[in-house]
């Protein structure tokens, strides 16, 4: 049976995505490929700069906002849609892509021209090749010239808090929870007072990334069936990258590529329970922190990603004239 080409354009993406590897191909080239990238907020993040400075390691000259006309056959990206679609639209770039982290399908009654879309759902992925629309499961990774495992990190008295809650969601079961534990920093939402609040600066992944660090367990809550359970969301790879032991709510995906090296716990009694036990067997924190970190670095790196979106435009190169 013949597929359509979008569909064998989803598919082919998939498995370059799906094929590669932290080993750094060659890539010399006369002329270097351009791409525009043009970021979800004007400030750009971590994530962001992190995956512009490897595409510069591979050779590409990267262009951040840009607010000139595209070059010829250079290539767009476009992360998260919201008001770049008359952009878009007018985008003389010969491949545009389109990364988003919300939960629903993009508005093509806003988009004419011809995109591929990247999303870490598989399910919209999925949604997206059974109609026909070029797609790829991408994960934007995470930056590890910010989150990283210090060198210092499983020396005595390098870590400070034994359990740190991190997101903005400060009202959460699992943060009423641990609030009473006078062990437990919180890191995530700016603005709020107390003792328990670690202050970073507002924007300082790197800040974010050292408390990170310091932290033995750092405990993350997601509502149930929300889009943050579909995906593996920033602040689980971020601390993951930094040496802390991750709890999170259930997420199919986490489990699936973490296995048991992030500690999923279902209820907030399992909280309980779970940290009593992890406090107390540093050797086996350890060994997950450890494999965890790899994990990060192997598969959800700013360089992993690179390489994902390298493999796709040479894919694409290799098959345009199809």
């Amino acid at each position: 049976m013949k597929l359509p080409v979008a569909q064998k354009i989803s598919l082919g993406l998939l498995a370059v995505a799906a094929a590669v590897t932290l080993c750094v191909l060659p890539f010399l080239a006369a002329t270097k490929e351009i791409i525009y990238i043009y970021t979800q907020t004007n400030q750009i993040d971590s994530r962001e700069q992190g995956l512009a400075n490897e595409l510069k390691r591979l050779g590409y000259e990267v262009k951040i906002n840009d607010r000139n006309t595209q070059k010829h056959d250079s290539i767009g990206l476009w992360i998260s849609s919201s008001g770049y679609a008359e952009k878009i639209n007018r985008s003389q770039a010969k491949y545009n892509f389109i990364y988003s982290e919300n939960y629903y399908p993009l508005n093509w009654n806003e988009i004419q021209s011809d995109v591929i879309v990247l999303t870490p759902y598989q399910d919209l992925y999925e949604h997206y090749v059974r109609s026909n629309i070029k797609s790829a499961k991408f994960t934007l990774g995470v930056n590890l010239a910010d989150f990283s495992l210090n060198t210092n990190n499983f020396k005595s008295g390098y870590k400070e808090y034994p359990v740190l809650y991190y997101g903005d969601n400060t009202l959460s079961p699992l943060a009423e929870r641990l609030r009473k534990d006078k062990r437990v920093k919180f890191l995530g939402s700016a603005g709020e007072d107390g003792a328990n609040i670690l202050q970073a600066k507002e924007g300082s992944a790197r800040e974010r990334g050292i408390f990170l660090s310091k932290a033995n367990i750092a405990a993350l809550y997601n509502t149930p069936n929300s889009p943050e359970t579909k995906y593996i969301e920033p602040e689980i790879m971020e601390a993951a990258a930094s040496g802390a032991l991750v709890f999170s709510t259930p997420n199919e995906a986490v489990k699936e590529l973490y296995g048991d090296n992030v500690i999923i716990y279902e209820s907030m009694d399992d909280v309980d329970k779970l940290v009593s036990y992890y406090l107390s067997h540093p050797e086996i924190v350890n060994t997950k922190i450890i494999a965890a970190q790899k994990i990060t670095a192997e598969k959800l790196s700013s360089e992993a990603t690179a390489q994902k979106l390298h493999q796709m435009i040479q894919w694409l190169n290799q098959n345009r004239a199809e």
